[in-house]
């Protein structure tokens, strides 16, 4: 019987990492190099060049709201995990150590988490203080000098509607 329950277990652990991958259709990259982080040539560029009379592609999420579903979803499937074993624990169903795996699982997604955090709100500083710099060296270029154009006060204004002025010939 606990041996049943232990690799009900493995392939649970196994279904929650593959497949969200096997549901997910992407051309792009495989599902490998989506595990190392990878992005294919094709997520990088912005809109793809098209012909006139062709229908537009289906826009994909930009690379950060992609990034915090993905870590919002396996977040999810882990905790979802975590209780399943714990209830089957708690039925009596299994024994105490096959909760062990999805908790040491969710501790590592969640330490993995704070790591991330900790480097985006490092990359986030770095791109405010490099505007900053930015809108502080364009601060200090020299400004251009303003010359005032204005015209003679001796000029003559030609008004063509005026009295005493006559079309050449007449």
């Amino acid at each position: 019987m606990s041996s049943a329950v232990l690799y009900l277990a493995i392939v649970a652990v196994w279904a929650v990492v593959l497949v969200p991958m096997w549901l997910r259709r992407d051309s792009e990259s495989s599902g490998f190099s989506r595990l190392l982080g990878k992005r294919g040539e094709e997520e990088e560029l912005d809109e793809p060049e098209e012909p006139a009379g062709a229908p537009a592609p289906a826009r994909r999420r930009s690379g950060r709201a992609a990034v915090i579903a993905r870590r919002r979803r396996r977040t999810s499937g882990l905790t979802l995990l975590l209780a399943t074993s714990i209830a089957v624990v708690a039925a009596g169903y299994a024994p105490w150590w096959i909760a062990l795996p999805p908790t040491l699982l969710l501790a590592a997604h969640l330490t993995l988490l704070r790591v991330a955090v900790g480097m985006d709100t490092t990359r986030r500083q770095e791109r405010r203080a490099r505007a900053q710099e930015a809108r502080r060296a364009a601060a200090q270029q020299p400004q251009a000098e303003i010359i005032e154009l204005s015209a003679p006060a001796e000029e003559e204004v030609f008004d063509q509607y005026a009295d005493d002025r006559r079309a050449v010939g007449e």
